[in-house]
């Protein structure tokens, strides 16, 4: 066994804005507050004990989290129904985003209360996301046992960017909507200088299992998004794999010199970068009408013959939107955007997903206030 450095970690906690959505409230209620110990790992020989991927892990017991207030970024942890005398327990979490080489030890001795121990995300310095947590029990001869293992989530910030035109302004239009390539280019270099990880909506369910995840968004399918596509091209690289949504307003395909054509988005699409999602049919203002079958089905349908892939998203033209817009997007849409403005984040909230704030980028946006836009809350 190898020989361990027990290491009492002492630092100033602060407040990073995490949120445990999920969490197994099957654990005691009055839990009292145990000292952990930090095991530093030796890099040789004597490393914890190891399972092996071929076979079927039969568990000894189960991981309890008790159950947070929205922005906690402190949680218990127990280990219950275990089938193995053990007198004590050795808990190995690790940011699923940063790898198993991220892992640390917290010992836990106190068999009366389940072996409990609060874990802190100050541990991996006030960072979200998702935590594999296993439990690993030491026997009366000494050896250690894997007993159970599972994951924990605090919730992380997302910011979803909100663009229209990538271009220069030429005097038509709204100015605040466009932003100039150059600007683009520099806003989307900051993203892979600062080792973000760009998503689209078909990839939600890595929000958590990433470091800095964000989202970047266009409306309307204006042709000089093109502009960004190119940027973006040009940026991809090993280390950096962009990924953009552009939400189209499908009865305006192919109808003019301004607008993305049949051709465009499918090279768009099969660049793997964009992501193609609906705007309605007409950029109707939703709340106004009663003919949503078209607006929000037939415009879905529309791309998708298009795309050959699924449209899960639609962006609110104007971002208005009420109740029953809301009861008719859900039959078509998993997920929707407004305008309204700041970083999104899951609060298990009813219809949240049909919700999302976004971060509206404009023609005055210096570089150092888009720093401060997407910065991790």
């Amino acid at each position: 066994m190898k020989k361990l450095i027990n290491l009492v970690l002492i630092s100033t906690f602060l407040l990073s804005g995490c949120s445990l959505l999920e969490a197994n409230a099957k654990t005691n209620k009055d839990v009292t507050t145990i000292k952990h110990v930090v095991v530093a790992k030796e890099p040789d020989q004597g490393e914890s004990p190891e399972v092996n991927d071929n076979t079927i892990f039969d568990p000894k017991g189960t991981i309890s989290f008790s159950p947070l207030t929205y922005q906690s970024t402190k949680i218990t942890i127990t280990t219950i129904d275990r089938t193995e005398n053990v007198s004590a327990i050795n808990y190995h979490i690790w940011r699923t985003a940063d790898g198993q080489e991220s892992m640390k030890i917290f010992m836990s001795n106190q068999k009366e209360n389940n072996y409990s121990f609060m874990f802190d995300t100050k541990e991996f310095l006030d960072k979200c996301g998702e935590f594999q947590v296993e439990a690993y029990g030491k026997l009366e001869d000494g050896r250690e046992e894997l007993l159970a293992k599972s994951a924990v989530t605090f919730q992380q910030h997302v910011p979803i960017l909100m663009y229209h035109a990538i271009d220069e302004y030429k005097g038509e239009g709204l100015k605040d909507l466009f932003v100039t390539p150059a600007n683009f280019e520099v806003q989307m270099r900051y993203l892979k200088d600062k080792g973000y990880t760009l998503l689209t909506f078909e990839r939600w369910d890595e929000v958590n299992k990433v470091n800095k995840p964000i989202l970047v968004t266009f409306d309307d399918g204006m042709k000089n998004n093109l502009n960004a596509f190119r940027i973006l091209q040009e940026l991809k690289d090993e280390r950096f794999q962009p990924a953009a949504t552009e939400y189209v307003i499908a009865g305006y395909i192919d109808s003019g010199s301004y607008r993305l054509s049949t051709e465009d988005i499918k090279e768009m699409v099969n660049s793997g970068i964009f992501s193609i999602q609906s705007h309605t049919m007409s950029h109707a203002d939703l709340p106004k009408i009663t003919n949503y079958e078209e607006e929000l089905n037939a415009s879905k349908e529309k791309i998708e013959q298009i795309t050959g892939k699924p449209v899960i998203a639609i962006a609110y033209p104007f971002g208005h939107f009420n109740d029953k817009v809301v009861e008719e997007t859900k039959k078509y849409y998993k997920f929707a955007t407004t305008t309204k403005p700041g970083q999104f984040i899951e609060k298990g909230e009813s219809d949240e997903l049909l919700l999302m704030h976004r971060v509206r980028i404009s023609n005055s946006t210096t570089i150092n206030q888009f720093a401060a836009l997407v910065e991790s809350r």
